[in-house]
């Protein structure tokens, strides 16, 4: 006879219980950008990180606690101190640095880390119940990419004009300072058998940390089907869209260390944008420059054009923006020609 009291009939009830809160709860892909993590001009010490991650962990608590959550985060400052360790290195022995997606791997471990101790301490027992887990992510983009001729990603810290011109590589500026760039392919697809797992765990209400640094770059021989490392870093913010869309998640956050999106910004007549649909945005793309806040922008564009919403700021606003109190919305519920500002 089946018992109520039974213990496959609890294990039954509580599975049925929690399908039942999964269901209830919206997918949300939070992308957490290098700098949200690290300030800027901050020295990259493990004790900076933990101290910016710990604070928008704080900020992002009630986030965890109700929704389904896949986190992708930047590396750029990350990676860019690896590669200065790795230049140093060779200058010492003459050993070859390790090759840039080698690194894109050990960001990934080291910031999914710090994230996990950070997610555990901020939710006890509902994160322990839930599981929070570091996934080690490799895209496959196109060796012909163009943007292999023109590298527009920013790694590294900052320099003065002067530093800038003696590193001996390509560099742009970004802001008041100047910053070494390297190539950022678009990012085609995270492969299959990552891909299979992590809907699994997604499914599962598993909080997942991936993409870190958008991935570790690779291209795939159409011959023997092997997988190559190929010397890049994608942009996590289009990694997060792709992700997002792959597993039909309902929302996009970009979090970074601006309170949004402006337009005319830095000049007498910046304004700051409330919401706004994507042909607005697409019709303003002038004012999003290519190694900043363009790729957040086009990320949101072709996240929310299959009837999602994106929105970017502040990680420390993160719950502010939830409430349509602070960031910027990019979406479609209010028609083509929408556009708010504050």
């Amino acid at each position: 006879m089946f018992s109520l009291n039974s213990p496959l009939s609890r294990r039954l009830s509580s599975a049925a219980s929690s399908f039942v809160k999964n269901y209830d709860k919206q997918h949300v892909v939070v992308a957490l950008g290098g700098n949200a993590l690290l300030k800027r001009g901050e020295p990259l010490t493990i004790d900076n990180q933990r101290k910016n991650i710990r604070e928008g962990i704080s900020s992002l608590t009630s986030i965890l606690r109700n929704n389904k959550v896949t986190f992708v985060h930047g590396n750029g400052p990350q990676v860019g101190l690896l590669a200065l360790q790795g230049a140093a290195y060779q200058q010492k022995t003459g050993a070859l640095p390790m090759e840039l997606d080698v690194l894109d791997a050990e960001t990934e471990g080291s910031i999914g880390y710090m994230l996990e101790q950070e997610i555990d301490s901020a939710l006890g027992k509902d994160g322990r119940e839930r599981g929070v887990i570091t996934m080690l992510t490799q895209i496959v983009v196109d060796p012909d990419d163009t943007a292999f001729n023109n590298p527009t990603k920013f790694i590294g810290p900052i320099y003065s004009l002067e530093e800038a011109n003696k590193l001996g590589k390509p560099v742009k500026q970004d802001g008041e300072f100047y910053r070494q760039v390297v190539a950022s392919p678009q990012p085609i697809q995270l492969i299959d058998q990552q891909l299979t797992a992590l809907k699994l765990l997604t499914n599962n209400d598993v909080i997942v940390i991936c993409g870190g640094g958008g991935g570790i770059p690779v291209i795939l021989d159409p011959v023997n089907g092997r997988l190559t490392g190929i010397e890049a870093v994608i942009d996590k913010d289009r990694v997060a869209s792709m992700l997002g869309k792959t597993l039909g998640a309902d929302g996009l956050m970009i979090l970074t260390d601006v309170e949004g999106v402006a337009v005319n910004k830095g000049k007498s007549n910046e304004r700051w944008i409330l919401s706004a649909s994507p042909e607005q945005m697409m019709k303003l793309g002038d004012n999003f420059p290519p190694g900043s806040m363009g790729p957040k922008v086009e990320s949101a564009i072709d996240f929310v054009q299959s009837g999602r919403w994106c929105r970017i700021g502040s990680l420390k606003d993160a719950a502010l923006m939830l409430e349509g109190k602070a960031g910027t919305k990019i979406t479609s519920e209010h028609g083509p020609d929408h556009i708010e500002y504050y």
